[in-house]
């Protein structure tokens, strides 16, 4: 037995899918958020992004991927965080849920170039 027209079917299910998907359907409300940091001494780029904006009250994890040459760290006084070294070409993960409003610096914890007082970026939790 064939059962005529199942492809065109099977194609809008699909995309109806990958609709509800994007749209953040079937996943847990308020979630863990994943946000990837490159650090790069600042002449050759400096944080990626400079400024991280996120919600007070919802996990993240900061993915830290030094994509340098240099070993850097990480450093959030405000918050209580840091990554005291994090080698070039490492990952580092840092979970938290900032309990705070307000915009706070951090900056690397490592020497890492003549212009390493310049590595510095903002945290606003809103």
């Amino acid at each position: 037995m064939r059962i005529r027209g199942i492809g065109w079917h099977l194609r809008w299910l699909c995309a109806v899918a990958v609709l509800l998907d994007a749209a953040g359907c079937g996943r847990p409300q308020g979630g863990a958020l994943e946000v990837e940091l490159l650090a790069r001494a600042p002449e050759r780029g400096n944080w990626s992004p400079r400024t991280i904006e996120l919600k007070r009250g919802r996990e993240v994890t900061l993915v830290i991927r030094n994509v340098d040459i240099v070993t850097h760290g990480f450093y959030l006084p405000a918050l209580g965080l840091s990554v005291s070294e994090i080698k070039a070409g490492d990952v580092t993960r840092l979970s938290f849920t900032p309990k705070v409003v307000g915009e706070f610096p951090f900056y690397c914890a490592m020497w890492c170039s003549d212009y390493h007082m310049h590595m510095r970026g903002t945290l606003i939790v809103r």
